[in-house]
């Protein structure tokens, strides 16, 4: 009985993420090891072989969130994904990639960087960013970005700024700019596939 509640939901969760089958057997192994672990009362070993196969999971889920972010924009070049795992955010797992455009004149390169965050124990908490009080404490404004609530802030002066949105209250997409133009932020910031993501 233990076996088997403890298989379907990683089956599930493979099956709804599209993994390949090397991915999804070396997903089952480290659960079956940790079941023999179990019945071995080899505890510790157990809980490492579950943790292993948690964190594949996370990475699973985090390759099928890379198709919602956006390409380049004209004019602009980007790097190739990534993801990520940041465990000490409870485990959240998300994907991470960054963008560029030559400056001209006497400003810099322009820099883009897009992170979608997954749901995790941490949402919660992060999720207060986006109440009025604290993002005008912040210096930030409350606005909408393809009908999800946003705090937007922006420095003309230092010319960077941050757009971070809240997906179903599931994910947290924050766009981050360095030496760009408020415009560019809002730019990428609208270009996020937040349909996709919602229709996870």
């Amino acid at each position: 009985m233990w076996k088997r509640l403890l298989i379907l939901p990683i089956l599930l969760i493979v099956v709804s993420w599209g993994s390949t089958p090397a991915c999804a057997d070396e997903i089952l192994d480290a659960m079956n090891e940790a079941i023999e672990a179990y019945k071995d009362k080899e505890y510790a070993e157990a809980a490492e072989s579950l943790d292993y196969a948690k964190q594949l999971i996370q990475q699973l889920r985090s390759e099928g969130i890379m198709k919602f972010l956006p390409e380049a924009l004209p004019g602009w070049e980007s790097k190739t994904a990534e993801t990520q795992s940041m465990g000490m955010l409870g485990g959240m797992s998300g994907v991470q990639k960054e963008y560029w455009k030559p400056g001209t004149g006497d400003q810099g390169r322009k820099r883009i960087t897009i992170n979608i965050m997954a749901e995790s124990p941490m949402m919660q908490g992060m999720m207060a960013m986006f109440n009025p009080m604290y993002a005008g404490a912040q210096g930030g404004k409350l606005q909408k970005i393809k009908r999800n609530k946003a705090i937007v802030t922006y420095n003309p002066d230092s010319r960077s700024g941050e757009a971070n949105v809240l997906v179903e209250k599931s994910y947290i997409v924050s766009i981050k700019g360095v030496s760009v133009d408020e415009k560019d932020l809002m730019d990428y910031a609208e270009a996020v596939d937040y349909k996709g993501l919602k229709d996870l």
